[in-house]
């Protein structure tokens, strides 16, 4: 009898063992592969603003900037004229020779110049209606020589006292020569004053030497009888 129990017993403790062995496993859920793929993008884009605030904040740094070295080249030195206080002058080509003193003017020659040396008759009186031959001496101070036929003079204004208003010169004149010019003034027949003005004309066509004529016209002597 204890044998049969023990063999039920025994039988008993085999099932039970047995159907552990052969008991299913427990079948997991599958996962939701598009909520897991929302997961990933928003995770993805909250680490990238999150990135973005973050380098916002951070204070910009200035990059430095690249100052290009001067070309370097010889420096020929000039030659430079100074006149002291007491009229010397000196120059140099260089050298670190110390300077004092103003810088001496360059001259530059005139090249159309004229001066007035003589007029006959000088202003003055004169009756009216009187014919009066007026004689001018110029003298050529510029570097040009007024050429004969080129150059000429001409009323350029105040009193009309001339029947003609251009003349051409009779012959040439170098630089510091002279030559005189003349004009036929007719004097107003009504007491006053008036004068007369001329310049001579270079061969560019500009005025460069004026002279004039000033008369007061005054009445004719009362006859003695």
């Amino acid at each position: 009898m204890k044998r049969l129990i023990g063999m039920i017993s025994f039988l008993l403790l085999a099932i039970v063992l047995l159907s552990a062995c052969t008991q299913q496993p427990t079948t997991e859920a599958t996962p939701d592969l598009g909520e897991v793929k929302t997961q990933a993008v928003q995770t993805a884009v909250s680490q990238m603003t999150a990135d973005a605030k973050t380098m916002a904040e951070q204070p910009t740094v200035e990059q430095p900037t690249i100052t290009p070295l001067p070309t370097m080249g010889a420096v020929v030195p000039t030659a430079t004229s100074y006149s002291s206080s007491s009229g010397s002058t000196s120059s140099s080509s260089g050298g670190g020779t110390t300077y004092s003193g103003s810088p001496v003017p360059t001259w530059t020659p005139v090249v159309y110049g004229c001066q007035v040396v003589g007029q006959t008759p000088v202003d003055g009186n004169q009756y009216v209606g009187a014919d009066v031959d007026v004689y001018w001496t110029l003298k050529n101070t510029g570097a040009a020589t007024w050429k004969a036929g080129q150059y000429y003079y001409h009323w350029t204004g105040y009193s009309d006292l001339s029947p003609t208003h251009m003349f051409y010169l009779a012959s040439d004149v170098a630089p510091y020569g002279t030559i005189t010019v003349q004009i036929d003034v007719k004097v107003p027949t009504t007491i006053g004053q008036y004068r007369t003005q001329w310049y001579l004309v270079n061969d560019n066509g500009e005025d460069f030497c004026g002279f004039y004529y000033y008369v007061n016209a005054i009445a004719l002597p009362t006859a003695t009888p």
